[in-house]
């Protein structure tokens, strides 16, 4: 069980400080892995360090913190492995109870802003219907790849990007959006000044 003492260095994790954690840990890292590699780590630490002499000290500490962190030794450090470390009176139960609890909020806080702030309004949802008429260029009620990139490759949207899309909202894979995924495509672009709109 995680102990918070008056000084706060037993700690319970607060939202706060997850988020702050959460965010610094994602900026150490530079790949995929989802991992903090010690080159990564001893990275993050070298503007922070000093110059000239000191510097292997500097380096020689920030190595030590890295490898207190890794507790599997495999040479990376997990969030989790980093909460261990600064956290040290949680138990391994009570940090994955955290995690669990402050991530799902998180996803969930994310879905959230992003439904809230990308609902069409009737407008927007006329709007698309007259937009979709122009993309569609055979009248069969069907946007295809060529069509959209008729219309996108003259503003500057490369085929990559499009083959993207479909990927992603051409939910039935048929090769085609149909009015409610183009709806839905543009609905999930519009918050962010789509391009293709006219």
């Amino acid at each position: 069980m995680c102990i918070r003492d008056r000084g706060n260095k037993g700690r319970i994790i607060t939202k706060k400080e997850y988020k702050i954690l959460r965010h610094m840990f994602v900026s150490y890292v530079k790949d995929e892995s989802g991992t903090v590699s010690h080159q990564e780590f001893l990275r993050a630490f070298e503007d922070e360090g000093p110059t000239g002499p000191g510097t292997v000290i500097w380096n020689s500490s920030v190595a030590s913190v890295f490898r207190q962190m890794d507790t599997n030794s495999d040479g990376t450090v997990t969030f989790r492995e980093l909460l261990l470390a600064r956290y040290p009176q949680c138990s391994p139960g009570d940090v994955d109870k955290y995690m669990a609890k402050y991530d799902s909020q998180t996803a969930e806080d994310q879905t959230a802003k992003a439904q809230e702030s990308k609902v069409l309004t009737l407008e927007q949802e006329e709007e698309l219907e007259g937009v979709m008429k122009m993309f569609d260029l055979d009248g069969d009620g069907l946007v295809d790849k060529k069509e959209m990139a008729l219309y996108c490759t003259n503003l500057g949207i490369d085929e990559d990007a499009i083959e993207e899309w479909f990927s992603e909202f051409d939910l039935d894979k048929s090769g085609t959006l149909d009015m409610r995924e183009f709806k839905e495509f543009f609905r999930a672009e519009w918050g962010n000044s789509s391009p293709c709109l006219p």
